[in-house]
């Protein structure tokens, strides 16, 4: 499959991803990656599909890249949180009607449909975060980006969040998780560790998990259930892994 979406950042870091990629930033050099997404940088070369992340492409580029940041959470340019919904559409020039269905079905996926006319700024942090994805997704880009934020979101929400990204991606688009929550990784297909301004390794997830000396070495731990599957292959309890309790319970009964 064609890369859509390819970084390069002086002659250190250099990746391309692919519609459809699920990917999982981790290092203590994220900072830098989104902040070169938001604004460019003189050593940074970005391009999404065929525009060069520039100033004369930066309309093109904001259309086909949404970025959540987590500083921006309590930050609103609507009065409720249909009109901070709405927001992107509006300036899609969507049509009033079109807006209203969109909203109406969207925020039901979102289970913020009984909250569209209350202020943002009485929603708890996960039904803020929920906003701001939805926000992000309403308005169709190639890419989503987001900084930090899953954190953010109760149990529920998390996985409601996470399907609703991996239906994005079903439908060619890409989900970049900037994240410090190792166990957000196994939500994805791809991970890429930047540290120091450089990039240590990219690859399938489970690929890259498995570079455990590596993430050690960096102070990067492993999502408790990859441990925990490590410790049984170990013993010999079981010979491949089972990422979810459940499918780990019946592997040790087999």
């Amino acid at each position: 499959m064609e890369d859509y979406f390819k970084y390069r950042f002086s002659e250190d870091i250099d990746f391309s991803l692919s519609e459809g990629d699920f990917v999982s930033v981790v290092g203590n050099t994220n900072d830098l990656f989104v902040y070169t997404l938001l604004h460019g940088h003189k050593k940074c070369n970005i391009f999404i599909g065929d525009k060069e992340l520039n100033k004369s492409n930066m309309p093109t580029i904001r259309r086909r890249m949404s970025i959540v940041l987590y500083k921006h959470l309590n930050i609103f340019v609507g009065e409720t949180v249909k009109d901070e919904i709405a927001f992107g559409l509006e300036s899609l020039a969507y049509n009033k009607d079109d807006i209203e269905t969109i909203i109406a079905s969207e925020s039901r996926l979102f289970h913020l449909d009984h909250v569209l006319e209350r202020d943002p700024n009485s929603l708890g942090s996960s039904d803020k975060t929920k906003m701001k994805i939805l926000s992000a997704l309403i308005i169709k880009p190639n890419i989503i980006v987001l900084d930090n934020v899953m954190s953010e979101l109760d149990y529920k929400d998390k996985k409601l969040v996470f399907n609703a990204l991996r239906e994005f991606t079903n439908n060619g688009g890409i989900v970049i998780n900037s994240t410090t929550d190792m166990e957000e990784t196994l939500e994805g297909n791809k991970i890429v560790v930047l540290y120091d301004k450089q990039l240590v390794c990219i690859g399938n997830t489970l690929n890259v998990l498995n570079e455990e000396k590596i993430l050690k070495r960096l102070g990067i731990g492993l999502p408790f259930i990859v441990e925990l599957n490590r410790y049984f292959m170990d013993y010999g309890m079981i010979d491949k892994y089972a990422l979810s309790n459940e499918k780990l319970v019946n592997a040790l009964w087999k």
